[in-house]
């Protein structure tokens, strides 16, 4: 079945609607702040989800259906996250100040530590490489090999934990950028810096994502 860009679009506000019901109101109809920004991020993942689900989907109609769906919860868990945050400030720039800092931390330390796993990677697959020849030519044991393996597998575990935190992360920068240039405008001095905060953390998570990559190639090399 063909679906139209502008049918997923329709596709994809029915399943915001249908994630969003009876979860962003009081039962006398209304809202408080951290209802409003769980709402806030089940759209934004929704929208997300959706768009994706579309793109990866043979049957386009269905594949946004379900990305919405699953986005939205996705969205309203990152939403969950930042409303709890946010309560425990009297007032909302408090609140900014503390998620501007939170990011800067996070991105010294992801830097760090993706600084620190790139340059362990290039001595592993110099030793993977090796271990892996000597093995060949029956110069080293498969225990020596399978040892090998293991560490590799072990700091490829590590880059994907740190990938995926830069990803919560930058979900979490990117809803709170966006509520933020909603209600303060874009040129506001604590929108503009949220704003780069979100360059930082998307290289931040490019960096993660080459760990990952390059690690996991040295990773299926290693064929025992």
């Amino acid at each position: 079945m063909h679906v139209h860009h502008s049918g997923t679009k329709w596709l994809v506000a029915v399943a915001i609607g249908a994630t969003l019901s009876g979860c962003a109101t009081n039962p006398d109809g209304t809202t408080n702040d951290q209802q409003a920004t769980v709402a806030q991020g089940a759209v934004f993942g929704a929208l997300v989800g959706g768009l994706l689900g579309a793109a990866v989907s043979d049957n386009r109609g269905r594949g946004a259906l379900i990305g919405a769906a699953a986005g939205g919860l996705i969205g309203a868990g990152i939403g969950s996250s930042i409303a709890e945050r946010k309560a425990q400030y009297a007032n909302e720039e408090d609140f900014l100040v503390a998620e501007i800092h939170r990011n800067q931390e996070f991105i010294q330390e992801a830097d760090a530590q993706n600084r620190q796993l790139y340059q362990e990677i290039a001595q592993l697959d110099r030793e993977s490489q090796r271990l892996a020849r000597q093995y060949r030519a029956g110069k080293a044991s498969r225990d020596a090999l399978v040892r090998q393996k293991a560490t590799v597998e072990k700091q490829l575990a590590k880059a994907k934990q740190i990938n995926s935190l830069a990803e919560k992360q930058l979900a979490d920068a990117e809803q709170v950028h966006q509520e933020s240039q909603q209600k303060r405008g874009p040129q506001d001095q604590y929108t503009r810096q949220l704003e780069s905060n979100l360059v930082e953390l998307k290289e931040t998570r490019q960096r993660s994502s080459q760990n990952v990559a390059s690690l996991q190639r040295v990773y299926d090399s290693m064929s025992i």
